[in-house]
């Protein structure tokens, strides 16, 4: 019974440092759903969200890594910060091009 204790202790190892950002992701999101239910909005328009900011870091990322890391368009680059996240939290696909559109402009 102990080289299948010693075995199961040896390979168990995680560290909690690992997993702070979706800790932090879950509470957020946990917060997030307990504000809205207080407000009365629907779980739709808190999905909506989430897809739309998923979809909208998942563009900036995008961004980033092909027209910066591989085509070496550096003015293509759209900093990823806490203002950046919000738009493209809140319109998705669209805020990302304003920001791009933004970016040419200004």
């Amino acid at each position: 019974m102990s080289p299948i204790l010693g075995a199961a202790s040896s390979t168990f190892n995680i560290q909690i440092g690992q997993y702070v950002p979706l800790m932090i992701i879950c509470g957020v999101l946990a917060l997030l759903f307990l504000v809205f239910k207080l407000f009365g909005v629907t779980a739709k328009i808190l999905w909506k969200l989430l897809i739309n900011g998923i979809i909208g870091a998942g563009m900036l990322c995008l961004f980033d890594i092909v027209f910066v890391t591989y085509l070496k368009m550096s003015f293509f680059y759209i900093p990823i910060n806490w203002l950046t996240a919000l738009v493209a939290g809140i319109l998705g696909i669209p805020g990302v091009l304003l920001m791009l559109i933004l970016k040419f402009i200004l």
